[in-house]
Parts: C-alpha cells; sequence; structure tokens
C-alpha cells in the first residue's frame, strides 16, 4: 500500500476505535520512502490517548524534527508534558504554538499552567483567550468557573 492509503486506513481504524489496527497501518506508513510528519504525528496522538506519554514523547518529536513549526505538533507534544507535569516542558511548546498563531487548547493549556503556579487572575484571562478563539470550548469555560471559585476564595 503506498503513503495515502495507509493513512487513510490508519485514520478510519481509529475512528472506528480499532486502535492497534491503527497503529500498525501509521506504523506503516511511518516506514514509507520519505514518510511525512503526519504519521508520527498520529502516532503520538494516538499513544496519547493509550496514556503511553513516552511513547507519545518520541513519535511527537519525530514529527517535529520532520516538520519544525507545526501548532499541532507543538500543542500535542505540550500537551503529553502537561500530563506528566512537566509545565516548564508544556509551557515551551505552548509559548512556541502561541508565537505561530496559538489556538483554544494553547490558551487553555497554559491558563492551567498559570493555575498551577497560583495566579488565577493570569489563568482566568488566558482561559477567556480560549473562549475568544473558540466560543464553544467547553473546558476553557468550566476552568474560569474554578479560577473565579478560587479568586472568590481570596478576598
Amino acid at each position: 500500500m503506498d503513503f495515502q492509503t495507509l493513512m487513510m486506513n490508519g485514520a478510519e481504524a481509529l475512528e472506528n476505535g480499532k486502535l492497534e489496527e491503527a497503529e500498525k497501518l501509521f506504523l506503516l506508513a511511518a516506514e514509507k520512502e520519505g514518510a511525512v510528519y503526519l504519521a508520527y504525528y498520529n502516532l503520538g496522538v494516538l499513544a496519547t490517548d493509550q496514556e503511553q506519554p513516552d511513547k507519545a514523547l518520541a513519535y511527537l518529536e519525530k514529527a517535529l524534527s520532520l516538520k519544525n513549526y507545526d501548532i499541532d505538533i507543538l500543542t500535542a507534544l505540550g500537551t503529553v508534558h502537561l500530563k506528566e507535569e512537566r509545565d516548564s516542558q508544556a509551557e515551551a511548546c505552548f509559548q512556541k504554538a502561541l508565537a505561530l498563531g496559538g489556538n483554544e487548547v494553547v490558551y487553555n493549556n497554559l491558563g492551567i499552567i498559570a493555575f498551577r503556579k497560583k495566579d488565577y487572575q493570569k489563568a482566568k484571562k488566558l482561559y477567556q483567550q480560549a473562549l475568544k478563539v473558540n466560543p464553544d470550548y467547553q473546558e476553557a469555560r468550566e476552568n474560569i468557573a474554578l479560577a473565579n471559585f478560587y479568586l472568590a476564595m481570596l478576598t
């Protein structure tokens, strides 16, 4: 199978919850001559979903080495670091993604880092920025409520 077919079949398997099959297809795609970053990115996202952070980091770093400036890769990589509570590494990834334009996940996750530092005002502003990018982003709404709660407790 060619790269395109492997990627399409992998995406279909992923959509249907056939995670092992998706991983196998993405790995085959990644081994193709001139493999593009997308195969490694998908493998990284899949490993993240399967709560395999070491695997996810390896795949996402490979994707980043193939496509240096990509918001999605940087966001996914930062999210893995955030889940592992490596906030400084996560923040570095999110700041690079922000420099490329950012997205609601980047702003929200930077808010989470600020919240962990107990800077609730900054966290709230970042969550609000996430909502400006995507008014339907429910996680940011919930995080604003939590930040408001903590700010009220401080007064």
